[in-house]
C-alpha cells in the first residue's frame, strides 16, 4: 500500500520544508479518495461502512468521507461537534466509546444521530430517560465483550478484560422490556486491532457472530444489525502484507449467508486513511553513544506517539536520498526528556546527518491526535493536505505562546 517515492509531490514538499521549517503532516487526499472509492465499489449492499473518527478527525478528511457516502463513528462530544460541523448527515453518524454521560446522551439525541452503542447498564438507563424526555425512540446497539478461548492480546484488549461493553452473562440478565423508549437493533463487538490476515479476521468474526446469535435468542432480541467494528490492518515497519477489500467483502458475504444476518456494520479506521498520510521531521542532531548511532529529531512522540504505545514503528526513509550506496542502523529519537521518546530503529543511508528530513509513512491514522503534544512546550506540527492540485494548510504550526496561559 505505502510507497516512499513522493515524486508526484516532491516539489511541493521541498517548498513546505523551506516555508514551515518545523515538523508537519502531509495528507494526499487524492490517494485517499481513490482508496475509499475502491472500497465502496467492492462492497455488498448489506454492509454499511463507517469511518472511525478517532483515526483522524481532520475536517478535510471528514468532508471527503462524507462526499463518498461513508458514515462516521464518533466517540466523544468533541468528535460529534467536528463531524456535525463537517456536514455529515445525522443518519450517517453512530456513537461508540466506553464513556457516555447523561449530558452527552442528550447531545446525541438532539443531533438525531443514527444509533448509540450502549456499553453499560447505566448508559442504557440514561438513554431511556433522555429518549423519554425528548419524546423519541432511541436506536441502540449493545456492546458485548466476548470471552475467547485464548489469552492473545491486542490494542483493543483481545481476551483481556477492558472497559468496553458488558459480558454476555450480564446482558442476558437485563430485561429490555423495561426500556420501551430504546429500540435495540443488535450488537456491537470489537476486540482485535490491526490484523493483516483475512482468514484470521473471518475466523474471529465467525465466532463472534455465532456467540451473538445465541445471545440474541436468549434475550428474545431481533438481530437486525451486527457491528463487527474494524480490525483491518495496514503494514507498518518490516511488514509487507496488505489487505484487498474485495477479500474482506467476500468474507463478510460468507458470514452474512452462513449466519443469516440482515446487516453488517464495519468501522474502518487505519485501513481507511492510514496510507494517505506522512509525517516529516528534521534531523537536529547525530551522535554515537557506546557504539550506537543515534538521530535526534525536531519532533517525536509529542507529534506521533504510536511507536511508544505499541512498540511498533512507522516505516521511515530519508527524503530525497534514494538508492543509497551504503546504509547503517540508526536509533531515531524525538526531542523530549524521556527515554520513551523513540520512533524506532531504521536502516537508513550511512550519510544521514543534521539537516536531513525523515519521512514516516502510514501516518494518516493515529497520528497527531494520538500524541502528547504539550510536554516540553515544543511546536505543534502543521497539517497540510493536497487535493486535486491544491496544497492547503488547515492547521498551521503552533508555538507554546499560542496555548500557554
Amino acid at each position: 500500500m505505502s510507497d516512499f517515492s513522493f515524486k508526484r509531490h516532491e516539489k511541493e514538499i521541498e517548498k513546505l520544508i523551506k516555508r514551515l521549517d518545523s515538523s508537519f503532516y502531509f495528507y494526499d487526499l487524492d490517494k485517499l479518495e481513490s482508496h475509499l472509492s475502491y472500497i465502496s465499489n467492492n462492497k455488498d449492499e448489506a454492509i454499511k461502512l463507517f469511518f472511525a473518527c478517532k483515526a483522524n478527525p481532520l475536517s478535510s478528511i471528514l468532508k471527503l468521507i462524507r462526499n463518498l457516502g461513508i458514515g462516521v463513528d464518533v466517540a466523544s462530544l468533541g468528535e460529534l461537534s467536528q463531524v456535525v460541523s463537517s456536514g455529515v448527515k445525522a443518519s450517517d453518524i453512530i456513537s461508540t466509546g466506553p464513556s457516555k454521560s447523561r449530558g452527552y446522551m442528550s447531545h446525541l439525541l438532539r443531533n438525531e444521530i443514527n444509533c448509540t452503542v450502549i456499553e453499560s447498564f447505566y448508559q442504557l438507563q440514561w438513554l431511556e430517560e433522555v429518549a423519554k424526555k425528548e419524546g423519541v425512540k432511541a436506536r441502540a446497539l449493545l456492546r458485548v465483550q466476548l470471552e475467547w478461548d485464548n489469552a492473545e492480546k491486542s490494542v483493543l484488549g483481545g481476551d483481556e478484560i477492558t472497559a468496553f461493553g458488558l459480558d454476555e452473562k450480564t446482558w442476558r440478565e437485563i430485561d429490555l422490556s423495561q426500556f420501551p423508549n430504546v429500540q435495540v437493533l443488535g450488537f456491537h463487538t470489537f476486540q482485535w486491532g490491526n490484523i493483516l490476515e483475512v482468514s484470521k479476521l473471518e475466523n474471529i468474526w465467525d465466532k463472534a457472530c455465532e456467540k451473538l446469535k445465541t445471545l440474541a435468542a436468549q434475550m428474545n432480541l431481533n438481530l437486525d444489525i451486527i457491528d463487527l467494528g474494524g480490525g483491518l490492518g495496514i503494514p507498518y515497519q518490516n511488514q509487507t502484507t496488505t489487505i484487498d477489500f474485495k477479500d474482506i467483502n467476500a468474507a463478510l458475504v460468507r458470514l452474512k449467508e452462513k449466519h443469516q444476518l440482515k446487516t453488517i456494520w464495519m468501522e474502518l479506521g487505519r485501513y481507511a486513511v492510514g496510507d494517505c498520510g506522512f509525517y516529516m521531521s528534521q534531523v537536529i542532531d547525530r551522535k554515537n553513544v557506546r557504539g550506537r548511532d543515534i538521530l535526534v529529531l525536531d519532533g517525536g512522540i509529542n507529534h506521533i506517539a504510536r511507536p511508544a504505545l505499541t512498540d511498533q514503528a512507522f516505516p521511515c526513509h530519508v527524503f530525497k536520498k534514494e538508492n543509497p550506496t551504503s546504509t547503517k542502523e540508526f536509533h531515531v529519537h524525538g526531542p523530549l526528556c524521556t527515554a520513551l521518546d523513540k520512533l524506532g530503529v531504521f536502516e537508513l543511508p550511512e550519510n544521514t546527518d543534521y539537516g536531513d528530513w525523515l519521512v514516516f509513512s502510514q501516518c494518516g491514522a493515529y497520528g497527531f491526535t494520538e500524541a502528547m503534544p504539550f510536554f516540553l512546550c515544543h511546536n505543534l506540527p502543521a497539517e497540510v493536505v493536497s487535493y486535486k492540485g491544491d496544497i492547503m494548510t488547515p492547521r498551521v504550526i503552533k508555538s507554546s505562546s499560542d496555548w500557554l496561559v
